[in-house]
């Protein structure tokens, strides 16, 4: 596979006119997570769709209730839109002032171009604007280049583990995420 030249890269909020995206979107999540394309890819690890298209729809339909989409877009020299990444903001009900960065992908094609920091840079500039002051990410533990990839981004582990929230899932037993924060200052 030759990599894909990268054109104009912009990270917007959904709104309902991107319904229209949310195959490609559902695309680009799924094999982000459960390919072999990629060096960010589970498929060893956890079995089963990551997001469905009708879970999309839910989010997209409706934004900022509780939770926050955002789609990172390739623009064309057309001026054709295809979404290469996503990222959803949601608010921790349980610790009022954090949000947890969570349907975060990027299309394996894409990888390693810098879309990636431009999503979760754009979720963290979303996130102080809504007024919340702690960016929250669960990681399971034993992905360390992920890891290393978010403490370079200034996040750092709590020492919390947390058991994966859908066991029957995992391919390896008994993976747990850690739990990592920074703040939004």
């Amino acid at each position: 596979m030759s990599p894909i030249p990268v054109r104009s890269i912009y990270v917007r909020l959904t709104t309902i006119a991107d319904l229209k995206h949310n195959e490609k979107a559902h695309s680009v999540i799924n094999a982000a997570y459960r390919s072999t394309g990629g060096w960010t890819t589970e498929v060893d690890l956890v079995g089963g769709e990551r997001e469905t298209i009708e879970g999309l729809a839910q989010s997209v339909r409706d934004q900022g209730k509780p939770n926050t989409l955002m789609y990172a877009f390739e623009t064309n020299e057309n001026g054709t839109e295809q979404v290469v990444g996503t990222v959803q903001i949601q608010p921790i009900v349980k610790a009022p002032g954090e949000a947890e960065i969570g349907l975060f992908s990027v299309d394996p094609k894409y990888q390693s171009k810098g879309i990636g920091g431009k999503l979760v840079r754009a979720a963290l500039d979303t996130m102080k604007t809504m007024g919340f002051n702690v960016a929250v990410m669960k990681v399971i533990e034993n992905r360390a280049d992920l890891l290393q990839w978010y403490y370079k981004l200034g996040f750092v582990n709590t020492g919390e583990r947390v058991p994966f929230v859908f066991p029957d899932l995992l391919k390896v037993k008994d993976l747990s995420f850690i739990t990592l924060k920074k703040p939004l200052v």
